[in-house]
């Protein structure tokens, strides 16, 4: 039995699953020779993003039958962004799996003249770009600032408003740790970085505080630009998840909305800076309405319409424990799916 049958077989156990069958992507976790390096890779999405903005893929080194998606959606290019993009900024965060011939980026861009965020997966076959999987975060579909033209969204009665949007925390250039070269003895396999990215949505799904992914005592999260951890405590003094680290955070069951997480897609794998990036399906079914959470805080969600997050994360994993977390999301229809079939997958206890 592999190291990731043996994990996964531990994280059912610890789910309190009663049987759990290993997919067959899995053995996907041995990928293919290194066609294009670290430095090729870059250059590719580089010149990938340069075209963008002139809405001209022959511009770029795009194969004529690559495949695209955006925010789920399958689109002939050039359609959807590549015909609004009008912009890109100098924010880049790469994760470079040249054993996979696969880069994947997050990245600032302006879409006729507005601010929105872009992540992108591109396999790379002979030098030409194959597979395109976009997400576009918009401020009127994301959990960020909303577009002040549109009307507030709807609040449940009896539900506590959703703060105001902190603002962009992500700057020009990505967290310092995102481009360190891990030291040997600091570095997992690609089998045990997957698994431990999974435990993460593990102990997401259904949270309630049970389920411990190994966190570092100094992880951190953004998602789409806002930190989702260690804010300043409000003036009223009552500390939420949000206030404290990661662990803490999770430990509260403070995120037990998120009541399905499926197609867990692992993407690209940097294990000399210890990321990993993953595309995943956030359902909320809209039946929590109301829970108490391990501080005694009563919590009543906004939304009441299910809806799914349509969610690309990358995490930086060093000496086993998830130090640095950052998320672009989405609003979808409820229960899309992602159009891709491809990657190392991983279960969902839900579902």
């Amino acid at each position: 039995m592999t190291l990731l049958k043996k994990s996964l077989l531990a994280l059912s156990l610890l789910a309190g699953a009663s049987a759990l069958s290993v997919p067959a992507a899995a053995d996907q976790i041995q990928p293919p020779a290194p066609a294009c390096n670290r430095a090729c890779l870059e250059n590719i999405a580089e010149a990938y993003l340069k075209a963008l903005v002139t809405h001209d893929p022959t511009k770029g080194p795009i194969a004529k039958n690559a495949r695209y998606t955006e925010n789920s959606v399958v689109l002939n290019l050039p359609d959807g962004l590549w015909r609004t993009a009008s912009g890109v900024g100098p924010y880049r965060l790469f994760i470079a799996d040249p054993k996979m011939n696969t880069i994947a980026f997050q990245a600032k861009v302006q879409e006729n003249g507005a601010p929105i965020l872009l992540s992108t997966r591109l396999v790379v076959d002979d030098g030409k770009i194959t597979r395109i999987e976009a997400m576009v975060a918009r401020a009127n579909a994301t959990g960020g600032a909303r577009d002040p033209r549109l009307p507030p969204a709807p609040v449940a009665p009896g539900a506590t408003p959703p703060a105001p949007p902190r603002g962009d925390q992500l700057g020009d250039r990505a967290r310092p740790q995102f481009f360190q070269t891990l030291a040997p003895g600091e570095r997992r396999s690609r089998e045990d970085m997957v698994v431990i990215a999974n435990s993460y949505f593990s102990a997401l799904e259904n949270n309630d505080g049970s389920r411990k992914p190994p966190f570092a005592p100094t992880c951190h999260r953004l998602e789409n630009g806002n930190p989702t951890t260690n804010n300043p405590v409000p003036a009223s003094g009552v500390r939420g998840a949000g206030n404290m680290g990661c662990a803490e955070g999770f430990a509260t069951g403070n995120y037990r909305i998120d009541t399905r997480l499926r197609f867990r897609r692992y993407l690209a794998i940097d294990e000399e800076r210890g990321l990993v990036y993953a595309r995943i399906a956030f359902d909320h079914d809209g039946t929590v309405r109301e829970y108490t959470n391990a501080l005694g805080q009563v919590q009543r969600p906004g939304g009441t319409a299910p809806f799914t997050w349509d969610i690309a994360e990358v995490f930086q994993i060093k000496n086993g424990m998830i130090d640095q977390v950052e998320a672009l999301l989405v609003a979808n229809p409820y229960g899309v799916a992602p159009n891709w079939d491809d990657g190392i997958k991983m279960p969902s206890y839900g579902y």
